[in-house]
């Protein structure tokens, strides 16, 4: 960045600050509200997919509240908060996997029309947060590793719809 983009006495950088905040509040609040969605309705059919994704929008909301609290301070903190959002995921990962095993093992079938109905509105609320970041990837490390987050989780949820939009079995 050129020192004219950046100079804190014009209060730009304060602004971009106070826009990135903005930014992060609004996709912290998508993603807590699909967390409880998705936490309620797994709960209810029994499905692991809904609950493993509600699991997946916590995470989220937890990366997101973690990039809120790097706006403005180092590059340091940055990468630190980069490299926990990883660890995180991973932590969260290793969870599903374990409920999908010891689901399997119980042999119960979740109700398909719930579970695809609410995975479409998951769709959709990804697809709304990888809109509001894509403009901001290019910021810092904070919102580029925000938006990657974001990405990763509409590739991931697009990659697994079928045909008729709902996902595989």
């Amino acid at each position: 960045m050129a020192d004219s983009c950046c100079n804190a006495s014009d209060g730009h950088l304060e602004r971009l600050r106070a826009r990135h905040r903005g930014v992060l509040w609004t996709v912290l609040a998508i993603n807590l509200a699909l967390f409880g969605v998705e936490a309620i309705a797994g709960a209810l059919v029994g499905s692991s997919a809904l609950l493993g994704d509600s699991l997946d929008m916590l995470g989220d909301a937890l990366v997101y509240a973690a990039s809120l609290y790097v706006v403005g301070r180092s590059a340091r903190a940055e990468a630190r908060v980069a490299v926990g959002k990883g660890l995180l995921m991973a932590g969260l990962g290793a969870g599903v996997l374990l409920d999908a095993l010891a689901r399997a093992t119980s042999g119960t079938v979740p109700a398909s029309h719930v579970v695809g109905a609410v995975g479409m509105l998951a769709l959709a609320g990804n697809a709304a947060c990888f809109a509001i970041l894509y403009a901001h990837r290019g910021d810092s490390l904070n919102l580029r590793s925000t938006w990657l987050c974001s990405r990763n989780d509409l590739v991931r949820k697009d990659a697994h719809r079928g045909a008729a939009g709902v996902p595989h079995p």
